[in-house]
């Protein structure tokens, strides 16, 4: 089973009166595309986005929501309606081996991972599912500004998005199809396509008016951020020697560490907790010792690799805090400067650098001035 999702974003915002349209304001810390195009992209269940979009925005979603999209997706051009951009997605597709196909409204940010899930786990035994809720306010037909009469609830309900369909069955209804509708399900049903339902999510609207918009912030307001914490710790040996690199710092020193770099144990332990907190291992598995390409290596090559994953996943550091265990040399002269070369380096502010050192009160191997330990935790988050 292979599923794509298709992500229908082709809107121009004509209802809802915004410029730019509604799926390229912003919710929060993202814009409404890129957050719905994200709950997918992360989706385990999911093997690949194909992202539909006007070619008059082309500009604005590169300058906009591309640069944070959290993985691989594919761009697909729309038509003038609905329908012609889900035939475009739908014809991107071919040829990729795709199985089943999730269509979605890009203007829907707040689907869930659990109905995401539950649609693909549907998916394996139906053509068609389509998530549905009750409608829960009393409906009536109307004739100019008059009530004519009321109309039962009891089989009616309201059709959200992700609609989920056997990819080639769809394929070939789209390919048939005769006008413009507004709904996949209704070209799945002409499409003689057997559409079953799963109950929907209140949460998972779409956003057509400045009003669901406002809505949306205030939503989004209670979104947490994704914050992560890594921790490092290093150790390496008192040598002999002439000077010792601590976080990318030259101190003038009568011993070295002994390391298979330059065993900058400072960056050593920053370098971790980064790694730490992107569950990415340690610098071991990225530079393993046994490799001579790495001896003698400026430990400022490994904090960059490190820096590197961290701009991929786009995350962002909150916190650098660093601290050394030794009784000599002395740490504090040199802080300042340390601080510095790290924040520079990693991009960030000084303010969110934080290096001290302390002594083991001379117990132990620091106590004994055999080796200096450095603790490092890093915060994240995006």
């Amino acid at each position: 089973m292979k599923v794509a999702t298709i992500i229908v974003a082709g809107g121009t915002g004509t209802r809802a009166g915004l410029f730019p349209p509604k799926q390229y304001q912003r919710i929060g810390l993202e814009t409404v595309l890129e957050k719905t195009i994200n709950q997918f992209i992360s989706h385990p269940h999911v093997d690949s986005c194909v992202v539909v979009i006007s070619r008059e925005h082309k500009e604005l979603f590169e300058e906009t929501v591309s640069p944070n999209i959290r993985g691989e997706y594919q761009l697909a051009f729309g038509g003038n309606s609905r329908t012609e951009s889900v035939y475009s997605g739908l014809q991107h597709l071919k040829n990729q081996d795709i199985s089943h196909v999730l269509i979605h409204d890009g203007a829907r940010p707040f689907v869930s991972a659990r109905l995401i899930t539950d649609m693909v786990t549907l998916l394996e035994s139906h053509e068609g599912i389509v998530p549905v809720v009750a409608i829960s306010d009393a409906v009536w037909k109307f004739k100019g500004n008059h009530l004519v009469n009321p109309v039962s609830r009891e089989h009616l309900s309201a059709a959200q998005t992700p609609q989920g369909f056997n990819y080639s069955q769809i394929l070939q209804a789209y390919e048939k199809r005769t006008g413009h509708t507004a709904d996949c399900a209704e070209i799945a049903l002409a499409g003689n396509l057997k559409v079953a339902t799963i109950e929907g999510e209140k949460e998972n609207y779409k956003i057509t008016t400045a009003e669901d918009l406002e809505y949306a912030r205030m939503m989004s307001k209670n979104d947490a951020l994704d914050v992560r914490v890594g921790q490092g710790v290093d150790v390496h040996k008192l040598v002999p020697g002439k000077s010792i690199v601590l976080c990318g710092v030259e101190i003038p020193f009568d011993k070295r560490l002994e390391g298979h770099s330059d065993a900058d144990v400072g960056l050593h332990a920053i370098t971790d907790a980064i790694y730490g907190s992107l569950g990415k291992g340690d610098i071991g598995t990225w530079f393993p010792p046994e490799d001579p390409a790495w001896k003698g290596t400026d430990s400022i090559h490994f904090l960059n690799h490190a820096n590197g994953l961290l701009q991929e996943e786009h995350y962002s550091i909150t916190s650098i805090d660093c601290t050394f265990v030794c009784e000599e040399p002395k740490i504090k002269p040199h802080v300042m400067d340390m601080r510095k070369r790290v924040a520079e380096q990693l991009g960030i502010n000084m303010d969110r650098v934080s290096i001290k050192a302390t002594t083991s009160e001379m117990m132990g191997f620091t106590g004994r001035k055999e080796g200096i330990l450095a603790l490092a935790t890093v915060s994240i988050s995006r």
